[in-house]
């Protein structure tokens, strides 16, 4: 008997023990019975651990490309954050435009990129990446174009060019009119204008013809009056 009433006494203990363990391990701190394991999330955003960015988001040839940025967790008295970046440029079909290595200053990096050369043949989106090591990188693109639009040049000279031919034709005289960048007369004008110089032709030689003649009588004139004048001196002298 003694035996069994030591086993019950025994049971009760172990469940009392186990039911005050239960209650302290999963009871919070505000006295609540519901049991929480979860762990709380994050609300903030994560910070980049490295950055990268340029100063503007198109160049075109000619270009000096600005890229900048920094490292979160730099410090300098740290081996594996107090080492270079590394900054590689790649081209639209991803070939490697350039590739260089910058150090620190503070944390920060600085780079300038002139956009000129070889190798830069395509026009289009480029990336521009920096790297510290194996597990920190970050990436932007932007866009590069070697020249304005030819259809854009195209446009502005034939803007130019009505504007001139405008300005032409209204100092072309009347009866006349532009044609080709230069002032021609107009048909009607030209045939008035034939006209009148042939009716003046026959007019013109006529009034030649007269005083040629006249000309002529008057020196035929004077040489009969020096005749006649010669023949008397000389019936004089014979007389």
């Amino acid at each position: 008997m003694y035996c069994k009433m030591k086993s019950i006494l025994l049971l009760a203990l172990s469940a009392i023990i186990l039911s005050q363990s239960y209650g302290f391990v999963y009871a919070d701190h505000d006295g609540n019975s519901h049991v929480n394991f979860q762990v709380a999330s994050q609300t903030s955003e994560e910070v980049p651990i490295i950055t990268i960015e340029t100063d503007s988001s198109s160049y075109v040839e000619g270009d000096v490309i600005s890229v900048s940025g920094s490292v979160s967790d730099f410090r300098e008295s740290d081996p594996f954050t107090n080492f270079d970046v590394t900054i590689r440029l790649l081209a639209p079909n991803n070939n490697i435009v350039s590739i260089s290595q910058v150090s620190l200053d503070d944390g920060s990096y600085f780079a300038s990129i002139l956009a000129q050369g070889p190798l830069w043949k395509l026009d289009g989106d480029y990336t521009i990446s920096v790297s510290q090591g194996s597990d920190r990188n970050a990436s932007t693109t932007f866009t590069f174009v070697h020249s304005i639009s030819e259809e854009v040049v195209e446009e502005v000279e034939e803007e130019v060019i009505e504007v001139s031919e405008e300005e032409l034709a209204e100092k072309c005289g009347p009866g006349t009119h532009l044609e080709d960048g230069v002032c021609i007369l107009d048909e009607s004008s030209e045939s008035e204008t034939v006209s009148a110089n042939t009716g003046s032709v026959p007019t013109e030689g006529f009034n030649s013809w007269i005083y040629s003649i006249t000309f002529t009588l008057l020196i035929a004139f004077v040489i009969a009056i020096s005749l006649f004048l010669i023949s008397r001196v000389r019936g004089k002298k014979t007389v």
